[in-house]
């Protein structure tokens, strides 16, 4: 196995560990958006698609949360 892309799919899944300990909602989902991102690429990669459905699945309700954040913080007059 080549190591660079084993490192790769440790990197995505550190993130998405880490993302798991930070206490801004918006910080977690986008850090949490970057994991999966390259977690998905590692596993397109490796052939392994329930962990791409996954990823791919995690992008998505990251990036529709972080749209209904905006949304309603604009709402509100918020700046973030």
């Amino acid at each position: 196995m080549n190591i660079y892309l084993e490192l790769f799919g440790y990197l995505g899944t550190s993130l998405v560990l880490l993302s798991m300990m930070m206490t801004s909602l918006t910080r977690l989902r986008v850090v949490n958006i970057a994991g999966s991102v390259i977690t998905t690429i590692y596993s397109v990669l490796m052939s392994a698609f329930p962990v791409v459905f996954l990823n791919v699945g995690l992008i998505i309700i990251n990036v529709v949360q972080l749209i209904r954040e905006a949304k309603t913080n604009r709402s509100k007059g918020e700046t973030t």
